[in-house]
């Protein structure tokens, strides 16, 4: 069975790595990551035949770093935190060359989210009125809102953000980046302490509004979807099942 990976991640980090100039892509690539990131940098690279090197905090589970390693790239360990380990890949990347994929904050990387908005437009049937979005660093809702507002402008797009990583909420309040001094790591996609320069410039022209959510809403959210996977599989099997 063909490797496969189960995030919107891979569309931006291929983008990416697939554009680069053939001398750069054969010096390698680098990123740091907690987890789905690293695991589409890492499928890229054996698409595209080129060395990866994946940088994540020691705090990483061992479930997520072995995965990254079983699609063929090479898995450093280091720091505490994300931070701490983006510094190290960027370290690493000027001392050997490499090209550093970054999570979200790279034009390449945000055209590649784009598809979503694309297959989104294309599979809705009917009136299309509004796009939630969930939002970390800001890749995913700047792409989409960059393809969904170019042949839709009316459609609104709307950020979904954790009310403890609230960072692309208060950006757009300011009107500038704003650091957040700590961010709550329920929601770990999506807790980011900054959003991206390139994707909070293309938020703040485009984006309609900002909702966040508490905890316990994330968590109720989860028990319904997991309720109707659970019903849907329950209501399958028991067609199957002859009575």
């Amino acid at each position: 069975m063909a490797p496969h990976v189960f995030s919107f991640k891979i569309r931006g980090a291929y983008n990416m790595m697939a554009n680069l100039p053939k001398k750069q892509l054969e010096k390698g690539v680098i990123c740091s990551s907690t987890g789905n990131h690293a695991q589409g940098v890492a499928l890229s690279a054996k698409k595209l035949g080129c060395n990866a090197v994946i940088v994540m905090p020691v705090t990483t589970p061992e479930i997520k770093w072995k995965a990254v390693e079983r699609l063929g790239a090479a898995v450093v360990l280091v720091g505490d935190s994300y931070d701490e380990a983006e510094a190290y890949a960027i370290k690493r990347a000027k001392e050997e060359g490499r090209t550093f994929v970054p999570p979200f904050d790279h034009p390449d990387v945000i055209i590649g989210q784009e598809t979503v908005g694309m297959e989104i437009v294309r599979q809705v049937k009917g009136l299309l009125h509004a796009i939630f979005v969930p939002v970390g660093g800001g890749g995913l809702i700047a792409g989409i809102a960059a393809f969904v507002k170019r042949v839709l402008p009316e459609v609104k797009i709307i950020g979904v953000e954790p009310c403890d990583a609230n960072a692309m909420a208060l950006s757009l309040h300011h009107g500038e980046r704003v650091v957040l001094d700590k961010v709550g790591g329920f929601a770990d996609g999506v807790a980011v302490k900054v959003v991206g320069e390139e994707t909070f410039r293309i938020c703040r022209e485009l984006l309609d509004g900002i909702v966040l959510v508490s905890r316990d809403a994330i968590c109720a959210s989860i028990k319904v979807r997991v309720s109707i996977i659970f019903l849907s599989k329950f209501r399958s099997f028991m067609h199957g099942v002859n009575v």
